[in-house]
């Protein structure tokens, strides 16, 4: 039996990226098309420095609370937590959290 399987995908300005972090316990997917960037992600309970924005960045709360470290405020399922350019993105979490951001 044979199977048909897709062309691999070529790189692209919309093909998706896989980002990972502090060992794997941060990931992500994301894509840019025309400066509409956006992710979603996964952190492991842990706390993370990201440095300073360089852009906005809007992250919804898809599961878990997320901890903003600099404003000490929590962000639970559907609230949105936004990081303006030069803010720090230092977040912490006890549980699992997944996420959706976009930037600009």
């Amino acid at each position: 039996m044979s199977i048909d399987r897709p062309d691999p995908i070529e790189e692209s300005p919309t093909a998706i990226k896989h980002n990972s972090y502090y060992d794997g316990k941060v990931q992500s997917l994301g894509f840019s098309r025309e400066n509409n960037d956006a992710t979603v992600g996964v952190l492991e309970p842990g706390e993370y420095d990201f440095g300073r924005a360089s852009r906005r960045e809007t992250i919804k709360v898809v599961h878990g609370t997320l901890h903003h470290i600099p404003t000490n405020r929590d962000f639970s399922e559907s609230q949105v937590l936004i990081v303006e350019p030069d803010e720090e993105i230092k977040l912490s979490c006890a549980e699992h959290v997944a996420y959706v951001c976009y930037y600009g």
